[in-house]
């Protein structure tokens, strides 16, 4: 009676500690997410399943919050080999689609296991920062250092190829750096290297399709009834919409099916377009309360570890954004990556909430 006493108490302790506001950024998406899955879908399965996500990761978030981040420490080698073993994984038997080997199938359903790696290699570099630049990161070198542990974490999911989960990942390493207070300096050397590199890699390194994209990019209306199909049609949606939109359930792209994806890639398109300049800004504005909720509760500990990984977090949420809106309206090229507790699919959604997990399990253990 004592134990269950004892468990009672902590349980309240905690859900008094948890950050309300966060949670209630996350729940406003993900109910804007289901309005707007059946209004891209017209299906009540994609709205069902959508809900089941959202249960299951609510489930998740709720017991990752409940453990103590600061095991991860103990266990940060396992945490490690698990990611490897699952993007092996992928390498010799995951579902290959559109020229991409990136999806696990389970049964009825498919998981992608960047998605969750990608958290952690924040984890694992959050570990290995504090660990061996307990004195700062001051040169290339220790720039280069500390990214060590994930380069082949990150080279077994650029194989895959999936250049967009590898670009928003090193890109919120960059973010964690920075806030980390690193030399950034030596950062402006490689950003020279990869400009004069991006031609070679264009040529060379990237597949058919990624130079299908990067050409769509930079001139969609050059074969807009073919590979620039995509975005001319997303920036008709986002144009369509007007200040107030023409209404939910009342889009025309989506509707007639001219715009691809409109569930999962190009969700944001569809919002545009029923919910005009307001309902497109009051998203973006949830993002960036989302985000600015997280970089607070950074303020608030004095563990860098803690810190270290809430700045991965916020540079994965804040990537995310720019990339998926970026790509609707042109501005980035197209690369299939989610609006996240946006878009329609299972290992967005459960990634997303074992973020918002880790989140709470630092705000609850703050004050410990």
């Amino acid at each position: 009676m004592f134990q269950n006493q004892r468990l009672t108490e902590i349980i309240k302790s905690n859900i008094v500690k948890m950050d309300k506001m966060l949670l209630l950024f996350v729940y406003a998406l993900v109910m804007i997410s289901t309005v707007f899955v059946y209004s891209a879908t017209r299906s009540t399965k994609f709205v069902v399943q959508n809900l089941i996500w959202i249960s299951i990761g609510t489930l998740l978030w709720i017991g990752i919050s409940f453990i103590d981040y600061r095991d991860m420490k103990k266990h940060i080698w396992k945490i490690y080999g698990l990611s490897a073993a699952l993007l092996l994984l992928v390498r010799f038997a995951g579902k290959k689609t559109l020229g991409a080997q990136r999806w696990i199938k389970l049964g009825p359903f498919q998981l992608q296991p960047s998605e969750f790696v990608k958290i952690a290699i924040i984890v694992i570099i959050a570990f290995w920062i504090v660990e061996k630049y307990a004195k700062g990161i001051n040169n290339l070198k220790d720039i280069i250092g500390s990214f060590l542990p994930a380069i082949p974490l990150i080279l077994l999911i650029l194989l895959q190829p999936d250049l967009g989960t590898t670009l928003i990942t090193v890109c919120s390493f960059v973010f964690m750096i920075f806030l980390y207070g690193a030399d950034m300096k030596p950062i402006w050397v490689i950003a020279i290297i990869v400009i004069l590199s991006a031609y070679p890699v264009y040529r060379f390194v990237l597949s058919d399709y990624q130079r299908t994209r990067v050409e769509t990019f930079l001139d969609p209306e050059k074969d807009r009834k073919g590979s620039g199909w995509h975005v001319t049609q997303s920036k008709i949606s986002v144009g369509a919409g007007g200040l107030y939109g023409k209404g939910v359930l009342q889009g025309s792209q989506s509707r007639l099916e001219f715009l691809p994806e409109p569930q999962t890639d190009f969700i944001f398109s569809v919002i545009s377009e029923e919910s005009g300049f307001i309902g497109s800004t009051t998203v973006i504005l949830l993002y960036f309360l989302l985000i600015f909720n997280i970089m607070r509760i950074s303020r608030l500990t004095q563990d860098r570890f803690a810190r270290l990984i809430l700045y991965g977090i916020s540079g994965i949420f804040f990537m995310h954004v720019i990339v998926n809106i970026g790509m609707t309206i042109g501005l980035v090229p197209v690369t299939g990556k989610p609006l996240l507790f946006l878009s329609y699919g299972g290992s967005s959604f459960l990634s997303s909430f074992i973020m918002i997990g880790l989140v709470e399990s630092i705000k609850i253990n703050i004050e410990d």
